[in-house]
């Protein structure tokens, strides 16, 4: 037993070494974490890049799996690392951000109020007004650096049309609707020259945290330069990855991305309903694929209709969409009903070569929320 104590209290006592080297080479990546951002500030680059992040991770796995270390236990401990970088830079970025007068029209609710509430935590001026909430939008409008429309869909253009024309010279107009041409062509319309434009889409809903980190934002170029990079700082000093389209394309990619998939998801909804299916039974039997499912089918289902039937109804590129949807579902219903395995191969096969190119970053997405939820599902 004594010997069996030393041997335990060298061990401890070799962890601890090993703990301090650790603590000591984490001060040194701070320090090189901070003079990163500085060089980003000055340099004007963008704090977040994917494509980098993501090859960093997958080098430092597979270097872990030579050394006999949990890929696992990599991504755990190098993924609050590169958090803990983001975050340093995001920092850099904000206190090297001249401050802005912000007018949202409305502010009060959803996205316009989550843009409100993290603006102002890092020291611009806010003013935000809603339904019942504030002055007029016009006059809000008329008192600010950058006015941002934050309104439902339907509601957009109208309000653009009586914000616009009220707005400084030197101002900038944007909005965050989920559609972009119409929103563009009514703020260039409406605004006097002098006022600069850009179209923005976040593309998450909002949320009780601080920042953006790691989410996307796609910008759209309306009318000056020095608006257009003043937004994107902005969005990035929040932590934003900035996508860069035009309204033609953003509209489009939205029908696939917004459309195609929440009619998908909406559709699997109305089955079980009708089914009657006892979802709480089914969880007892459920893999892992089908517990993600489920749980992107609530949670649409616990938000605002009025929001869905806006973004499936407005997209100009929505109905050819969907309508392709009906027409593969169909077929595979057909196939189904008629037990045509050879229909169902064929065009498995055909849809896997489609997305060959895709196989690698599926798995490795896939892999990953699944590992999730096996873990804390």
């Amino acid at each position: 037993m004594k010997d069996q104590g030393l041997k335990l209290r060298d061990l401890r006592d070799r962890l601890a070494r090993v703990d301090g080297d650790i603590l000591r080479l984490l001060a040194e990546r701070t320090r090189a974490v901070r003079a990163v951002a500085e060089l980003k500030v000055t340099e004007k680059l963008a704090p977040f890049v994917r494509d980098r992040e993501t090859e960093k991770i997958l080098e430092l796995e597979r270097r872990a799996g030579e050394m006999g270390v949990s890929e696992e236990l990599v991504r755990d401990v190098f993924g609050a690392l590169m958090a803990g970088s983001r975050a340093a830079q995001r920092a850099a970025l904000v206190a090297s951000e001249d401050r802005l007068s912000i007018g949202v029209v409305g502010g009060t609710q959803g996205m316009g109020a989550f843009l409100a509430r993290i603006f102002a935590s890092v020291g611009h001026t806010v003013d935000a007004m809603g339904l019942d909430h504030g002055d007029p939008a016009e006059a809000v409008a008329s008192r600010n650096d950058l006015v941002i429309v934050a309104v439902p869909i339907a509601a957009t253009c109208d309000v653009i049309g009586r914000v616009a024309p009220r707005m400084r010279e030197g101002a900038c107009l944007m909005d965050v609707t989920s559609l972009k041409r119409a929103p563009m062509e009514a703020m260039l319309a409406a605004a006097p020259e002098g006022v600069e434009i850009v179209g923005t889409h976040p593309m998450f809903g909002p949320h009780a945290g601080g920042d953006m980190d790691r989410q996307k934002v796609v910008l759209c170029r309306g009318r000056g330069e020095r608006a257009y990079t003043r937004v994107r700082r902005l969005y990035e000093s929040f932590g934003a990855e900035i996508v860069e389209a035009t309204a033609e394309e953003h509209d489009a990619q939205m029908a696939l991305i917004q459309v195609l998939v929440h009619t998908k998801t909406m559709v699997v909804g109305s089955a079980l309903e009708r089914l009657g299916a006892n979802l709480g039974r089914s969880l007892d039997f459920a893999s892992p694929i089908y517990r993600a499912e489920l749980a992107m089918v609530g949670r649409l289902f616990s938000q605002a209709p009025d929001l869905y039937a806006e973004i499936l109804t407005n997209n100009p590129d929505g109905a050819r969409v969907v309508s392709v949807f009906a027409a593969e579902a169909a077929k595979f219903s057909a196939a189904l009903g008629a037990g045509d395995r050879g229909s169902i191969v064929a065009r498995f096969r055909e849809v896997a070569a489609f997305l060959r190119d895709f196989a690698g970053w599926a798995r490795r997405q896939s892999d990953a929320i699944l590992e999730d939820i096996v873990r804390h599902g």
